[in-house]
């Protein structure tokens, strides 16, 4: 059973590591723990016996291991010590005028990629949640078309497609007209399964030919799917990871669900630490934070570096991102919610 006061060395050691990057000795650990250095000597070679600190090589003074590391994650992190020169950082970094969702998540990813050195990785709400709420389709020119989907009251998808050969500007309503009685309010899953069953039906009754439609059909939502991710400080992964999980993180797609996978029902947070002779994206720590995005759901934002990272420091830079985030948003939604006059 490990002690108060072998808590708090484990502590310190941990915090002056993660700052130092250099071995903690009794002496050091004097100036924040009330006890003799031959005590404080005693607990901590109770610690490394119990595979909770290693020896250093090149002095008497000793090192956290991963064990001691996933020990602080789960038993002595503070959730509510932010830093106050954090706070600042992150608020001035926010005080600009946006004009979408995309932008608020982007600076979001590059403030947590700036103040950590990590890599970070910021995601909107899962798609497959989200339910239709608006449709339109725009006419290019004789060959093209885009089709507007709003999802939520607020998140927009786009998607340019050719227009069949045999089709007919009322053909192009028709279209738009099944999708506004069939799909409009429901979920992006609901929309799929209704693609896959009773689309192919329903068309037959509109148009005498039926593959160009059914594919055109596909080609339009297959954007439904594409998760929305912002990615900030990929080059720091090149300090602490290989060419290999460098690449891992060309796949917004994959990267996306290894996120979520990791959260699991109601669970506000995750830290993930990795594996010994682990290999690729599974290797890195993972720290990743919910957040509320007002009207809509949950998103997402995560921060990837090496096991010794500042777990303390770095779960307070998510915890306040993610207020002031959330906060922005409801302030940006409201606005789109809200009618507006032009007063002259």
């Amino acid at each position: 059973m490990i002690t108060q006061r072998q808590n708090d060395i484990l502590s310190v050691i941990i915090e002056l590591f993660t700052q130092t990057h250099e071995p903690v000795g009794s002496k050091l650990l004097q100036n924040y723990i009330a006890s003799s250095s031959a005590t404080i000597r005693n607990d901590m070679a109770a610690l490394e016996k119990i595979g909770l600190l290693e020896k250093a090589h090149t002095s008497s003074g000793r090192l956290p291991s991963r064990q001691g590391f996933q020990y602080y994650v789960n038993h002595l992190l503070n959730l509510e010590r932010v830093d106050e020169a954090d706070v600042y950082e992150v608020v001035k970094a926010f005080d600009f005028e946006f004009f979408k969702l995309e932008d608020l998540l982007q600076k979001a990813s590059d403030i947590l990629a700036k103040l950590t050195g990590c890599t970070a990785v910021a995601l909107d709400v899962e798609p497959s949640n989200q339910r239709l709420s608006a449709f339109d389709i725009v006419k290019l020119s004789h060959h093209d078309a885009l089709a507007v989907m709003t999802f939520d009251d607020s998140n927009t998808v786009t998607s340019q497609f050719a227009i069949p050969k045999n089709f007919l500007d009322e053909d192009l309503a028709t279209l738009s007209n099944l999708v506004c009685e069939r799909f409009l309010g429901q979920t992006v899953m609901e929309i799929h399964y209704r693609i896959r069953t009773e689309i192919p039906q329903i068309v037959q009754r509109y148009f005498k030919v039926t593959d160009n439609v059914l594919e055109l059909f596909e080609h339009i939502f297959k954007e439904m799917f594409v998760e929305k991710l912002f990615l900030s400080g990929k080059e720091n992964l090149l300090r602490y990871a290989d060419v290999k999980t460098y690449r891992l993180f060309d796949n917004n797609q994959e990267l996306a669900l290894d996120i979520r996978k990791q959260f699991q029902d109601e669970q506000p947070y995750v830290i993930r630490l990795a594996e010994e002779n682990q290999q690729g994206l599974k290797a890195l720590t993972q720290l990743s934070y919910k957040f509320l995005i007002p009207y809509r759901g949950f998103g997402s934002l995560s921060l990837m570096g090496p096991v010794t990272v500042d777990y303390q420091r770095t779960l307070g830079l998510l915890s306040i991102v993610s207020r002031v985030l959330t906060m922005k948003l409801a302030d940006f939604y409201r606005y789109l919610s809200s009618n507006h006059y032009e007063v002259n």
